[in-house]
C-alpha cells in the first residue's frame, strides 16, 4: 500500500495542512502575475519588477553567437570586396572575440576559448571558395589554398584567442574576490 500524499482528499486533515516548506523554491512568477503578500517576505514580487538582463550577465552561448557572427560579417565584407581572407576577417574576428567575452557572464567565459579559432576557420573557408573559384578544379589546388587562407590569419586566431583568455580570466578573478 502506498503512503498518502497530502494533496490527497483521503489523507487527515492536519497532514495535508502542514504548509510545504520548499513551496518558494520551485515557484515561478508568471508574466504579469504579482504576488504581493505583506506577511509573505519570501515571496515574489511583481514580475515587472525583475530587472532585465545586462551587459555583461548573457548566457555563454549568446557570447559564442556574437563570435560566429562577427566573423560571419567579416567574410561577407571580404567576399563582397573581392579580397582574400585576411585583414578584414581578422579584425572583426578580434572585435568579436572582445565583444563576446565581455557580454557573458564570468563564470561562462570558457565557452568561447575555442570559437574564434573554429569561426576563423570556417569563415575564411568559405571566403576563400568564394574569391578562388579556380580552386573548383582539383583537390589538391583546394587543399593547398585552404592552407595558405587558414594560415593567413594564424596572428588574428591567437590574438583573439589570447584576448578571449585574458578578459575572461581577469573577469572571472575579479568576481570571485567577494
Amino acid at each position: 500500500m502506498t503512503q498518502r500524499r497530502w494533496s490527497d482528499p483521503e489523507s487527515p486533515t492536519a497532514y495535508r495542512d502542514d504548509a510545504d516548506p520548499y513551496e518558494d523554491w520551485y515557484r515561478v512568477p508568471q508574466r504579469g502575475g504579482s504576488r504581493l503578500d505583506a506577511d509573505d517576505a519570501g515571496g515574489w514580487e511583481d514580475s515587472r519588477d525583475v530587472p532585465a538582463r545586462r551587459w555583461g550577465m548573457m548566457p555563454g552561448r549568446l557570447g559564442v553567437c556574437v563570435v560566429i557572427g562577427s566573423a560571419a560579417l567579416g567574410a561577407l565584407i571580404s567576399a563582397l570586396t573581392n579580397q582574400e581572407p585576411g585583414a578584414v576577417l581578422g579584425v572583426f574576428l578580434i572585435f568579436g572575440s572582445v565583444a563576446g567575452s565581455l557580454v557573458v557572464r564570468p563564470r561562462t567565459g570558457y565557452l568561447i576559448l575555442p570559437v574564434p579559432a573554429l569561426a576563423y576557420l570556417v569563415a575564411a573557408f568559405i571566403t576563400g571558395l568564394i574569391h578562388d573559384r579556380a580552386t573548383d578544379t582539383s583537390n589538391t589546388t583546394l587543399a593547398i589554398n585552404a592552407t595558405q587562407w587558414i594560415a593567413g590569419g594564424f596572428i588574428a586566431m591567437a590574438a583573439a584567442t589570447l584576448l578571449v583568455i585574458v578578459i575572461t580570466a581577469f573577469r572571472w578573478r575579479r568576481t570571485s574576490q567577494f
